[in-house]
């Protein structure tokens, strides 16, 4: 009996001694490694930045203590993304260790605008992936797109950026309802199409042929396609 209750208290005694280390360990090694110039970040190099100014990456590096031991790429990336709108793509880090510091490479991609959303004076910017952010650095879009529906574009993000590879430089705006799909070209040729979730990839590439077809040949201003490829012409550009 006397030697079980003694393996029990020698069994709390050293729980209690490692739970002690471990409080110690955890308060005093983060106070070592930020003073001694081996976990310090004695430069760093940032590639890969378009829109994104590099204070805001040194930024939040400085965050860190500038100790390459607290940082590493998933880290860094979600601090990035909650001051600069869900921007960054990725981010790759190299560490060159030397006796006074390391030298950090760190290596960023943007996102970039497949097109821009406005709903509600607001503008959404959509990648390629058809990942949402809201960069604050960027200043234009190469398409822009009218909603009054968000769930349209998430929904159908596929659809549209089909229509837009496809169209190219043609397009100038479009306007997405659960009506229609409503594109006004570069030309000011106006095109009346179908709901984008009808926007099929067979469709759209009926849709890109009549369109030129008509622009080219028959001088339309504005016409109407449906699902079938019917056409009617609403109006001709005077000559």
């Amino acid at each position: 009996m006397k030697e079980g209750r003694r393996g029990k208290w020698l069994s709390y005694i050293l729980t209690t001694l490692w739970l002690f280390s471990m409080g110690l360990a955890g308060f005093f090694v983060p106070y070592f490694t930020d003073n001694i110039s081996f976990f310090k970040i004695k430069s760093l190099h940032v590639e890969g930045l378009e829109t994104i100014p590099p204070e805001v990456v040194a930024e939040e590096v400085r965050k860190l203590k500038n100790n390459w031991l607290f940082i590493n790429e998933s880290i860094l990336h979600r601090n990035l993304n909650k001051v600069t709108g869900n921007s960054v793509a990725s981010v790759d880090i190299n560490r060159n260790f030397a006796n006074n510091g390391v030298k950090m490479d760190v290596i960023i991609k943007e996102r970039k605008p497949l097109f821009g959303v406005v709903m509600d004076d607001k503008m959404f910017l959509f990648d390629e992936n058809g990942v949402e952010f809201n960069s604050p650095y960027i200043q234009t879009v190469p398409y822009i797109v009218y909603t009054h529906d968000m769930e349209l574009i998430s929904d159908n993000f596929q659809n549209l950026k089909s229509l837009i590879v496809a169209t190219g430089q043609s397009i100038g705006e479009i306007y997405v309802t659960k009506l229609n799909t409503i594109v006004y070209t570069k030309e000011g040729v106006k095109l009346t199409l179908p709901p984008v979730f009808l926007l099929e990839e067979n469709l759209i590439k009926n849709i890109v042929k009549i369109s030129k077809d008509y622009n080219i040949h028959m001088q339309v201003k504005e016409m109407e396609i449906n699902t079938e490829g019917l056409v009617i012409i609403r109006s001709r550009k005077e000559k």
